[in-house]
């Protein structure tokens, strides 16, 4: 197991916590494809969900592969987390810590209508508690219909922006979504961030 630390940024006071922050253009089509380059090198899995760790196509139908940190991820890994430190002071001031998964490159596929039902971003209680949930936009919103991701944080679901190469920050504990892909593919990057449980 990894655990690579959040840099240190001093809180921003003073706003209403969003459903969600985004930054769009965080990674340009270039490096876009580098990591797409990267992620073809590992082979798909069928994404499984739950305490048991099963398969639940109407729970969840996609595919993942995962990105683990190393010399050829490392200058993706540092940009994330140094947007996700700014990005929290500005917007939920959490105590958070780090990322200790390695990124998750999801694919979901239009010919077999591929989705995530709602659902929160829960783990195992033994592991540090997910605080945050990050998703980049890797593909092009052209090349794929359906697919938005929205997020419920008061009981009227926000959707966020699908540009490619656009960073969505969000509390891993709201009810979120990913609608099915009606058409070509949808490919995204997620990961979590971690910290002490809230209390």
């Amino acid at each position: 197991m990894f655990h690579m630390p959040i840099p240190e940024y001093p809180p921003i006071r003073g706003r209403f916590p969003d459903a969600f922050v985004s930054k769009k253009d965080f990674f340009s089509p270039e490096e876009l494809d580098r990591v797409e380059q990267i992620a073809q090198q590992v082979p798909p899995k069928r994404v499984t969900v739950g305490p048991e760790s099963k398969v639940d196509p109407d729970g969840n139908l996609s595919f993942v592969r995962w990105l683990m940190p190393n010399q050829e991820t490392a200058w993706f890994y540092n940009r994330i987390l140094g947007a996700v430190a700014e990005l929290n002071a500005q917007a939920f001031q959490f105590d958070i810590t780090g990322c200790d998964e390695a990124l998750y490159h999801v694919t979901y596929e239009g010919k077999e209508k591929g989705h995530y039902n709602w659902h929160i971003d829960a783990n195992n209680p033994n592991q540090p508690q997910r605080k945050l949930a990050i998703t980049f936009q890797m593909s092009d919103p052209k090349d794929y219909e359906g697919g938005e991701l929205d997020i419920n944080m008061t009981g009227l679901p926000v959707t966020a922006p699908k540009d490619r190469g656009t960073l969505v920050l969000f509390p891993a504990f709201h009810i979120h979504r990913v609608r099915p892909v009606t058409k070509g593919v949808r490919k995204a990057l997620v990961t979590w961030i971690v910290g002490p449980p809230l209390r």
